[in-house]
């Protein structure tokens, strides 16, 4: 009898005691506004509120990537997609494919892929971003043109059409670089090409492009054109969600579009974040119900959309008023869906290569079939 009271007394015990306090290491670099700053934090607390016996302590690192190669590694971390294939294949990251295929929740094919190297996933993306044309209404009507444009051809005849008195049809982030590439890569898929197959036509299209661009186009990043655009230089131009506040904090009357298409249709390039957890973290499976409640959680639509800029990528998501942060989010949730994910470990010099054949043509006049000659080589090298 003794014996029997003694374990009822013990599951007792086991039953009422407190779940075991864990503490998680964080670290993101999106502390590069106080809006968004305050987002992460707010996350941060919410799930604290739910999950009293986790603490999360929360770092800013400004080369995050480069220290998460290096070692010791958070046990979460928030990286860009374009970095996770080479964080992934210097084995900085834990493999999450047994956990992400059993859970799902059904992000379209874009945003799936930007987390995943070698058929591998390795992060969450939850904040996905993709590029959209961006127009300004009243520049449209100024000029007698009607609607953004939706094929190359158009695209052209449209920003020749509202270039004039001191103001220009387009303005580009074409500063050599990842900007340059970036501006790119949706052409070389819209023309038919990829990576492997540079086409001379998107190269070609491209150049015509800056005819009717502002002149500063080709110094300019992203953070550039959209100063350029709220000023009233540009008619149009290509850029992705982090713009829209600043649109509206002006007082645009403006709307999004998706890409024009090409000979092969429309595309665009995914961007964004996501959450990965750290290779040999001792609270993997802790650090992954942290990462699943961010993308579960309804609540969580303020932080993600409104503050941080993402753009819905589940259907979901989608669907959700939470996440209908802006009138004109639709449209750069159309071009998420033919967005594409180019990053390979190597992706950095990729992007040098890429930007040193499109500055060949842009600033020294070479044929654009002779650039490309130069430089497929090189490309497929980086790419075996």
């Amino acid at each position: 009898m003794r014996a029997v009271l003694t374990a009822v007394l013990l599951v007792a015990a086991c039953a009422t005691a407190p779940p075991e306090h864990v503490t998680l290491t964080w670290w993101d670099h999106l502390d590069h506004s106080p809006v968004a700053n305050q987002a992460v934090g707010s996350l941060i607390a919410r799930y604290h509120a739910a999950h009293p016996n986790v603490e999360i302590k929360r770092t800013t690192v400004p080369q995050l990537e480069q220290e998460l190669e290096r070692g010791p590694r958070p046990d979460i971390a928030v990286v860009d997609v374009a970095a996770l294939p080479r964080l992934a294949a210097a084995s900085a990251l834990t493999d999450l494919s047994g956990r992400f295929a059993g859970w799902d929740p059904g992000f379209v094919g874009p945003a799936r892929d930007s987390v995943r190297h070698d058929g591998r996933y390795y992060g969450v993306p939850l904040r996905t971003e993709t590029t959209a044309l961006l127009v300004n209404r009243d520049l449209f009507a100024a000029g007698g043109v009607a609607g953004p444009p939706t094929t190359w051809q158009d695209l052209r005849v449209k920003a020749q059409s509202l270039t004039g008195a001191g103001r220009w049809g387009l303005c580009l982030a074409a500063a050599p670089g990842d900007d340059l590439t970036g501006t790119f890569l949706p052409l070389l898929w819209q023309s038919g090409g990829d990576l492997r197959d540079i086409t001379a036509s998107s190269v070609s299209f491209m150049d015509s492009l800056v005819a009717y661009a502002h002149p500063d186009s080709l110094r300019w990043n992203n953070s550039d054109v959209t100063t350029a655009f709220t000023e009233g230089r540009c008619a149009m131009m290509v850029n992705g969600p982090r713009a829209v506040p600043a649109l509206n904090q002006a007082g645009l009357d403006w709307a999004a579009a998706p890409l024009p298409a090409g000979p092969a249709g429309t595309a665009s390039l995914v961007g964004g974040e996501a959450w990965v957890v750290g290779a040999g973290s001792p609270h993997a499976d802790r650090a992954w119900d942290v990462l699943r409640w961010l993308a579960e959680e309804r609540d969580n639509a303020t932080e993600f959309g409104a503050a941080l800029q993402a753009v819905p990528n589940r259907p979901d998501t989608a669907r959700d008023p939470g996440w209908q942060w802006d009138p004109n989010l639709p449209a750069f949730t159309t071009q998420l869906t033919s967005a594409r994910s180019p990053y390979t470990p190597r992706h950095p010099e990729v992007s040098a290569e890429l930007s040193t054949m499109l500055r060949a043509v842009l600033h020294e006049d070479r044929p654009p079939a002779d650039a490309v000659t130069d430089t497929q080589p090189r490309l497929a090298a980086l790419l075996r």
